[in-house]
C-alpha cells in the first residue's frame, strides 16, 4: 500500500472511531439522586437537574443537542412519571440550551431576559421554525418565584461572572441550588467577556448566592458539591480578578502577566474536557482576567 492510501485509511479510520465516541458520549445519561424529589443527570454538556412537583416535572438546562433533549425528556418522565411542565435555561449556551427543541411546544421555557437577547443574537436559526416555540418564553430581570404544587423555586440573576445573563436556581425544599456556569467545580472556567461575562464582579456574584440557605451545590460542569467548596471557587475568582487588576495598573503584557500571576487558588483544578480539549486551562483564565482589565476585547451588542 503505497504511503498515501495508507494515510487516507488511518485518518478514516481515526474519524469513525472519533465519531463512535462522540455518539456515545451524545447518548451516555447518568442519574445521581440528591432528594426524594430531587436528581441531577450528568452527560455530554451542562449538568441538567430534574425536579419532582405536584404539577409536572421541572427540568433545568438541556444539554447540547436535540438527541440528548430527547434522552432528558425520556429519562425525567421515568424518574418522576410525570410529564415536563416547565424548562429553566441558566444561559444561552448551546450545551444549555440546545436540547430545547425536544420538549412540547408550550412547555414554559423561563430565563433572563439576557439569556433571551444572546440566543436571540447567536441562535437564531437554531431556533427556527418549530423550534422557536421552544426559545425562552418567560423571562425576568432579578428574580422570580415559581410555586409548583408543593416545591418553591427561586429564580435569581446574581449578576454578572460567566456571562451577564446567568440565573441560579434555589430548590427551597430540597436546600439545593443550581449554579449553571457559575460555578465550574474542579475545571477552570469559560469566561466569556463578550457575552457580557466579567471576571471582575464574579465573586461578588458568588457573594450573593452564598446568602441564600442551602447546603447542596449543583455545578454547571463538575459532581455535585456543597457551600465550602462554592466559597474556595468565590477565594478563586477573586485572586483572578486580582491579578486581572493588577496587570491593568503596573501596564503588564499578557505575556508579563502569565509569566508573574500568582495565581495558587487553582491547585486541584484541570482543563474542562468533554470531548476535545476547550481551551479552559489556566493560560486562558489568566488571559480573559487581563483581557478584562486592559480593555483588549470586543464586547458584544
Amino acid at each position: 500500500m503505497r504511503t498515501w492510501q495508507w494515510l487516507t485509511v488511518s485518518i478514516l479510520a481515526i474519524f469513525f472511531a472519533f465519531c463512535g465516541y462522540v455518539f456515545q458520549q451524545v447518548r451516555s445519561l447518568e442519574v445521581n439522586q440528591i432528594t426524594n424529589d430531587l436528581y441531577v443527570i450528568f452527560g455530554l454538556g451542562g449538568n441538567v437537574a430534574v425536579l419532582d412537583t405536584d404539577e409536572g416535572t421541572v427540568i433545568v438546562d438541556s444539554m447540547t443537542v436535540v438527541y440528548q433533549g430527547e434522552h432528558i425528556k425520556e429519562k425525567a418522565m421515568e424518574l418522576t412519571g410525570k410529564p415536563i411542565s416547565l424548562v429553566i435555561n441558566t444561559h444561552y449556551h448551546s450545551d444549555h440550551t440546545h436540547g430545547n427543541p425536544a420538549f412540547d411546544p408550550g412547555t414554559r421555557v423561563v430565563a433572563t431576559k439576557r439569556t433571551l437577547h444572546h440566543l436571540q443574537q447567536t441562535d437564531a436559526d437554531y431556533f427556527s421554525g418549530e423550534a422557536a416555540k421552544l426559545m425562552p418564553n418567560e423571562t425576568f430581570t432579578d428574580a422570580v418565584e415559581i410555586s409548583m404544587g408543593n416545591k418553591t423555586l427561586r429564580l435569581i440573576h446574581p449578576g454578572r461572572g460567566h456571562t451577564d445573563g446567568d440565573l441560579v436556581v434555589l430548590f427551597v425544599e430540597e436546600k439545593t441550588v443550581h449554579m449553571g456556569d457559575l460555578f465550574f467545580f474542579l475545571h477552570y472556567p469559560n469566561i466569556d467577556l463578550e457575552g457580557g461575562g466579567s471576571v471582575a464582579e464574579w465573586a461578588d456574584t458568588i457573594g450573593k448566592v452564598l446568602a441564600l440557605p442551602f447546603h447542596t451545590v449543583i455545578p454547571g460542569h463538575g459532581i455535585i458539591t456543597d457551600r465550602p467548596k462554592l466559597v474556595q471557587y468565590q477565594g478563586f475568582m477573586r485572586q483572578l480578578a486580582e491579578i486581572g487588576k493588577r496587570a491593568a495598573a503596573e501596564k503588564l503584557s499578557l505575556e508579563e502577566t502569565l509569566k508573574t500571576a500568582a495565581l495558587t487558588e487553582d491547585r486541584d483544578y484541570e482543563p474542562l474536557n468533554m470531548i476535545l480539549p476547550l481551551g479552559y486551562t489556566r493560560e486562558f483564565v489568566l488571559q480573559r482576567a487581563w483581557e478584562e482589565a486592559t480593555g483588549a476585547f470586543e464586547l458584544r451588542p
